[in-house]
């Protein structure tokens, strides 16, 4: 490791040696290099994105595993300051190649010691998409059930590396028809620069006004620092779909390792029957499958629809409706998404964290047993604040 890297903790582990590491550098490319050759990396945990979430107040702190000298595994935290103390939140990690055991367990310690040393006031986990790891080795090392940040907890895949032949077939055949249709009805997709994200976010706003929602980021300026941090690195890519010369829609997405994810989408909300988001979607999966990607992600499902779908179950009236059961209709894999955990330091915050925590769940219970009907799901309630 690097000078400015500082040692946390060493251990013997199966006859290797494991080191602990905590780093601040802004750009790691061998932490990023790392993330890109392994499933269980994610772009969020790049340090590309921790650059362009400096724009809201976010820097990074890196805690790195290495095994007889070779990276071996980590997680970045975000750090943020608030008017109550520094809170930090590590998203889709820790990543541990291989996954063992021992190693993770290694890892969590240099988590609990890193959350001590930088008084957090909370440390948020969320694990990777693809960790086999279950909630015990969390609980067992004091985390706690994570109400305090809303994470997606499950989400949709397409398998692009079964061929765009297959991928295809797997769809409906009004999605099929659109295809065709949206390049039959004139519309035209080219990809996008700098100088258009301007009017994608005009789009995304304009989405999000007729769904009654807040875009996220909410401004211009947060997108262009995530398309300076990332878009040289080739893990960007904006489409816009046009018609007579008319933007009217437009997806901003990530590229990263064998993963394609759709992060953001915007639509004027004119020329619905010329199909323009499904020519978005057809552009980009057939240009994701022609660079080698393997694996399209939608990011995010509602939880619900996912379990109806794997349990085999056929989806109410109730969820044939909104993005997700049109992004159904590209076929593809729900996946469920594992559980967030939160660390907290302080010993009294902690017991009010599960006080608090203990006293929701009592009233669910009552209201289920003495009312007949469950509570019914609205993301999550206001927690005391860390």
């Amino acid at each position: 490791m690097e000078r400015e890297d500082v040692r946390l903790s060493r251990r013997d582990l199966g006859g290797g040696s494991a080191e602990g590491w905590l780093s601040s550098r802004s750009i790691d490319s061998r932490w990023d290099q790392f993330l890109q050759a392994t499933p269980l990396g994610h772009f969020e945990q790049s340090t590309l994105w921790a650059e362009a979430k400096r724009c809201e107040g976010w820097w990074p702190l890196r805690v790195l595993l290495t095994l007889d000298g070779q990276l071996a595994g980590g997680a970045q935290i975000l750090v943020r300051r608030t008017r109550f103390g520094k809170v930090g939140y590590i998203n889709r990690a820790p990543v541990v190649v291989p996954e063992d055991p021992a190693l993770l367990d290694f890892l969590i310690e240099m988590f609990i010691r890193t959350a001590k040393r930088e008084k957090l006031r909370g440390l948020v986990i969320r694990p990777p998409d693809e960790s086999r790891f279950d909630d015990k080795v969390w609980v067992r090392s004091g985390f706690l059930p994570n109400r305090i940040i809303k994470f997606d907890s499950a989400t949709l895949l397409l398998d692009l590396a079964a061929g765009m032949d297959a991928l295809k077939r797997g769809m409906r055949k009004t999605v099929r028809q659109a295809f065709k249709q949206a390049e039959q009805r004139g519309i035209k997709v080219r990809e996008g620069g700098e100088d258009d994200i301007s009017t994608f976010f005009t789009l995304l706003v304009a989405t999000c006004e007729r769904q009654g929602k807040k875009p996220q980021p909410s401004t211009e300026a947060a997108f262009r620092e995530v398309w300076k941090a990332l878009h040289p690195a080739g893990c960007v890519r904006l489409l816009l779909a046009e018609f007579e010369g008319e933007v009217i829609a437009g997806s901003f997405n990530f590229c990263f390792g064998e993963r394609v994810t759709g992060w953001r989408k915007g639509w004027s909300g004119k020329h619905r029957d010329r199909h323009p988001n499904h020519a978005l979607v057809a552009n980009l999966l057939q240009w994701a499958h022609d660079h080698g990607y393997k694996v399209f992600d939608f990011g995010g499902l509602e939880r619900d629809v996912a379990e109806s779908l794997l349990q085999g179950r056929v989806l109410p009236e109730g969820q044939k409706t909104g993005k997700d059961f049109a992004h159904l209709g590209y076929g593809g894999t729900p996946r469920l998404l594992p559980n967030s955990h939160v660390y907290i330091p302080n010993p009294l915050l902690r017991f009010a964290y599960r006080t608090w925590d203990l006293g929701r769940t009592v009233k669910r219970f009552q209201r289920t047993k003495v009312g007949g009907n469950r509570e019914p799901a609205a993301g999550p309630a206001k927690a005391p604040t860390l």
